[in-house]
């Protein structure tokens, strides 16, 4: 079979890796507030929005990361042992390549993979009881659909993105904007809802059958009348209660947050029970991407973690978590600790349940004293993305059965009746404590003046 001939060009666009990166996404956006934020520019954003370019290290020798241009190898391979780039601009009015490191998400991702974490559907922590919700895959066939899913037609299924837009995040431009494609597309709607009444009216029909014990095979669809398709408009047009369920429908809207407790008394369009995959997309809208984000594809933790001495172990290797802000009190009120884990800022799930004798070094308050920084060892228990990108990460103090097998421990600070290690060892010889130091003793020569070594050059000069 003869192969199609291409041209030079198109040649090249299809081998070129650079052809093939895929089109930036959007930053996130900032919360609307009338306080005042306080932002950094170089901060790592919550979610990386330009593809991470990666060399061969023959190419990466010679500066060649398949860009219009070689890149310095100051700022790539002298800075890094695995320099990862990301690009914002292949050519800027300076005729230079704009690029920045891109290891900040890359490391992350590599951290993350090593926790062995399975991504759950977001769920809302308690943190009073200290319950973790239960694990429940967004990989499930009932909850992983989109609109155009086949799934969706299963009973009881759930899906993570609409057709519509999430009217509660939308600002008041952008609500105009959807409302005037509303409007131009008002025959089809109409077209729509006709087809949904007619739905709603052989259901009801069926249902009247089978009370009476009629033939539902026999049964043929309900045709709709225009006079009684405009009656059901007048209808749902009066009653704001029945009109919100229809239009959530008719136009493939995800639920809304909850209505307050002081507009129940009022009329207001009602919602629809949420179709969503979590109930918590319904308080902080759908998610922008699928809800594993693409940071791990396992469906459950129903994993052995096999100790090459000790077999099989019911805890994973617990993992060392820096303490990045301590318990403290903040209006009143005390504030949970914060700690690192995988590059994950993590909330202390038992700060609340901590006695201060038990608690880790550090962690009650800030301490200067610990050598390299507090920290303590954890177990992950939960990991989920949410709405906005971020990783939300839950993870218990390490017990000291899931520490024994690997022979870590938690940092004690010494105290008085700490025995120092010198006496644990086998080193027979110990130090004196009680030697003295040289004290120091100020010289009693005389001091010589620079006109005191220049008068002695001289006479020896002179001499010789």
């Amino acid at each position: 079979m003869a192969t199609a001939r291409l041209s030079p060009t198109a040649n090249l666009l299809r081998k070129s890796r650079l052809f093939a990166l895929p089109q930036a996404l959007k930053p996130p956006q900032d919360p609307p507030t009338s306080k005042v934020v306080f932002e950094s520019d170089t901060a790592t954003l919550p979610h990386p929005t330009r593809a991470s370019i990666v060399t061969p290290a023959s190419s990466l020798a010679r500066g060649d990361w398949g860009l219009k241009r070689s890149l310095p190898a100051k700022s790539t391979s002298a800075k890094s042992s695995r320099p990862v780039v990301r690009v914002n601009a292949l050519d800027t009015f300076e005729h230079v390549t704009d690029f920045e490191s891109a290891a900040d998400h890359t490391v992350t991702l590599e951290k993350f993979q090593e926790l062995h974490m399975p991504l759950s559907l977001p769920s809302k922590v308690n943190y009073a009881t200290s319950i973790v919700p239960r694990h429940q895959s967004p990989f499930e066939s009932y909850v992983d659909n989109t609109d155009t899913s086949k799934g969706l037609e299963e009973t009881g299924a759930k899906q993570f993105r609409h057709s519509g837009p999430w009217l509660a995040g939308q600002t008041e431009a952008e609500f105009s904007a959807y409302l005037k494609k509303v409007r131009s597309n008002k025959p089809a709607l109409l077209q729509k809802l006709r087809q949904l009444f007619s739905e709603k009216r052989t259901a009801e029909r069926r249902k009247q059958a089978q009370d009476n014990g009629e033939d539902l095979q026999a049964l043929e669809p309900v045709k709709v009348t225009e006079e009684e398709f405009q009656t059901y408009l007048k209808s749902l047009r009066t009653d704001p209660f029945s009109l919100g369920p229809v239009v959530f429908e008719l136009l493939d809207l995800p639920s809304p947050p909850a209505v307050p407790s002081d507009r129940i008394g009022h009329k207001y369009y009602q919602s629809p029970g949420t179709k969503l995959s979590s109930a918590e997309y319904a308080v902080s809208g759908p998610p922008k991407t699928h809800p594993s984000a693409g940071l791990s594809y396992t469906r459950s933790h129903a994993l052995i973690y096999n100790h090459p001495k000790f077999g099989p172990q019911a805890y994973q290797r617990p993992v060392e978590a820096r303490i990045l802000r301590p318990k403290g009190r903040f209006k009143g009120r005390t504030s949970k600790a914060i700690a690192g884990v995988g590059g994950i800022a993590v909330e202390d799930l038992n700060a609340m349940t901590f006695v201060e004798q038990g608690s880790p070094p550090g962690l009650a308050y800030f301490d200067v004293s610990i050598p390299g920084g507090a920290k303590y060892w954890v177990t992950p228990i939960r990991a989920s993305v949410d709405s906005e990108g971020r990783i939300g990460l839950a993870s218990y103090r390490a017990s000291a059965t899931a520490k024994a097998p690997y022979n870590i421990e938690d940092y004690k600070k010494p105290s008085l009746t700490t025995i120092s290690d010198v006496a644990r060892g086998d080193q027979r010889v110990a130090p004196r404590l009680d030697k003295q130091k040289p004290r120091f003793r100020p010289s009693r020569e005389p001091q010589h003046t620079t006109e005191d070594i220049a008068k002695n050059l001289m006479k020896t000069l002179s001499s010789s």
